[in-house]
């Protein structure tokens, strides 16, 4: 299998990199800001597009990681988690968009509606809730299920977000 690898940082773009995303989101913004001084707007996108890249191939890598340890050391054949719905940038992108919906007070810690939660970052989850939007029985939470492990509760963000767009 080929590696991640659609991207291609300097070693004082990844040295600068590594430092700042220890940063919190202030220090971030001034660190970017410096950066924009000293080598300009164009190195900056360039500096954002490969670091897009690099994001893309460590979420391709966490599921190619997740798909060996089912396989290696919980024997779990590959037909059973074909649909595992990890996070990814895209899934992030959309559970940004749903977030913005509500508040998510009340909201169980999962929630696809709690922005950064798993459930928000995850593709499959964000857009199913998006869709279910439009279908009367409603997104489903996953934190109350029945003892056959089938959701009881209509998902308390979807309420919030549904309530919202009336």
């Amino acid at each position: 299998m080929p590696a991640n690898s659609e991207y291609s940082l300097s070693r004082d773009d990844a040295t600068y990199l590594a430092g700042i995303v220890q940063f919190d989101l202030a220090l971030r913004r001034e660190a970017l800001t410096t950066y924009l001084q000293q080598n300009g707007s164009q190195r900056l996108v360039e500096l954002l597009a490969q670091f897009i890249g690099m994001a893309n191939s460590v979420v391709a890598n966490c599921a190619e990681m997740s798909d060996l340890v089912l396989i290696q050391e919980c024997n779990v054949h590959p037909d059973r988690f074909s649909g595992v719905n990890l996070p990814t940038i895209i899934g992030a992108c959309q559970g940004v968009m749903i977030a913005s919906k509500c508040d998510p007070a009340g909201a169980c810690h999962g929630c696809a509606y709690r922005l950064g939660s798993i459930a928000n970052q995850s593709p499959i989850t964000t857009s199913d809730a998006e869709f279910m939007a439009h279908d009367g029985k409603g997104f489903m939470c996953h934190a109350h299920t029945d003892e056959q492990g089938e959701p009881t509760r209509v998902c308390v963000g979807h309420a919030k977000a549904s309530k919202a767009c009336e």
